[in-house]
């Protein structure tokens, strides 16, 4: 039985919550700490918590110090900006750590992750749970076999209205970066970041980490309140040159679409959360996926399994998570988050205020059907995008987001990024 501890049980931090109560009703683990900040608001599940024998704390660091050494397993469900630093001070006490997604807002941090991994010889983990879908498996499998022939290009899209409220929900929502130190908060690297991971997952088989080449974007938001981007239009290019292209936003006119394909040489197979569809040939299937409790459970089975030495299956760990997170970091050295002119924003007061993009339901759905970015004659004001190179890229540069230097990341004063970058920052 694992010696467990939580660090926030609000927001989404409840959905670890009640995935602890489920796991200790099973008896695979003891709720043995939480850290709880508003624990007026949250009285009745304190109350609970310390009728289990759960010691109620203000504060992680001193969690981590009486518990140091005595816990297996730390649940961080916490903003993108505690992600390192939790997971990092809760290895150096002792405990593997399971973060949410993403795994920091950039690879230098994630790097930070992993130096005191090697030193604590303790583990993190990523709540990327879509890929511990055991469906996913087999379509990795499939769209790098013979019977599905080469992968001519990966297609995904995320359409995911959200009203003025989804940015009034935390004090970091949308924004670039908090008390010095990077957030990048925006629908690809937040909501629906699960997608633009798994999109890169399907470049390699599975129980292989995909490599890319280069990353090309056009990142711009709609609503004016916002600092970083509501909408990404990212191609990412593989190592063995598969184009990847992935359109996501939170300012679509009427649509609300979320799929992935993958279009091979003698046929394609489409991912969405319900099921996946197959098409080889003159063959035409639609199974099933894993969702809801099913599959957090699943990870949870992975990631306790992993906690004790086992390799039962899949979870995503900081190297998996790292491909996401070097995209998403090349996304925004390729392109500013540009400012959309007045005249081509919408704004929809149905029950709450929210913003919509004229022409993109449209222009985005021609776009992800050619695998291509956004046009910019429909569009003129999108700059165009750099080419950013992978090979040696190492940190963030962030020049394009014309802000002050940061301050606060985890690994400051280390070595410059090595990438290179095929056209001038504007």
């Amino acid at each position: 039985m694992l010696n467990t501890a939580i660090i926030g049980i609000s927001g989404w931090g409840r959905i670890h919550y009640e995935d602890l109560l489920r796991r200790r009703e099973r008896g695979d683990i003891r709720i043995c700490a939480a850290t709880v900040i508003n624990q007026a608001e949250e009285a009745e599940k304190c109350a609970f918590l310390q009728s289990i024998g759960c010691r109620i704390f203000d504060s992680h660091q001193a969690m981590l110090s009486e518990f140091g050494g005595k816990l297996d397993l730390c649940f961080i469900p916490t903003g993108i900006d505690l992600h390192a630093p939790m997971a990092i001070e809760a290895m150096r006490a002792g405990a593997n750590a399971f973060i949410e997604k993403p795994a920091a807002a950039v690879i230098e941090d994630i790097a930070a992750m992993q130096a005191v991994e090697r030193e604590t010889g303790k583990h993190v983990w990523v709540g990327f749970q879509i890929a511990c879908q055991p469906e996913v498996r087999r379509m990795r499998a499939l769209c790098h076999s013979p019977e599905f022939g080469a992968i001519r290009r990966i297609r995904g899209i995320g359409l995911a209205p959200r009203t003025d409220s989804y940015y009034r929900r935390n004090l970091w929502a949308g924004k670039l970066r908090k008390n010095g130190a990077w957030i990048l908060d925006s629908p690809y690297n937040n909501a629906l970041a699960h997608y633009l991971h798994l999109a890169l997952l399907f470049a390699a088989a599975p129980g292989e980490i995909p490599e890319f080449r280069s990353v090309k974007a056009q990142l711009f938001r709609v609503n004016p309140n916002l600092e970083c981007a509501d909408n990404g239009c990212i191609l990412a290019v593989s190592g063995q040159g598969i184009p990847v292209c992935f359109h996501a936003s939170h300012t679509p006119e009427k649509l609300n679409d979320l799929r992935i394909v993958i279009d091979g040489e003698h046929g394609s197979v489409e991912w969405t959360f319900p099921g996946t569809t197959y098409r080889i040939g003159e063959e035409c299937v639609t199974l099933a996926n894993t969702g809801g409790t099913e599959l957090r459970d699943l990870m949870l089975d992975a990631l306790f399994a992993r906690c004790t030495g086992r390799m039962q299956g899949d979870c995503c760990d900081l190297e998996c998570a790292a491909v996401h997170t070097r995209v998403v970091n090349a996304a925004h050295d390729s392109s500013p988050v540009m400012e959309v002119p007045a005249g081509y924003v919408e704004e929809y007061r149905d029950e709450e205020l929210r913003w919509g993009l004229k022409g993109f339901d449209g222009e985005c759905s021609a776009a992800w059907r050619e695998g291509r970015l956004l046009s910019r004659r429909v569009y003129p004001w999108l700059p165009e995008p750099a080419e950013v190179f992978l090979e040696g890229y190492r940190r963030f540069g962030g020049s394009l987001l014309r802000q002050a230097p940061v301050t606060g990341s985890l690994s400051a004063g280390r070595e410059g990024n090595a990438g290179r970058i095929a056209a001038p920052c504007a």
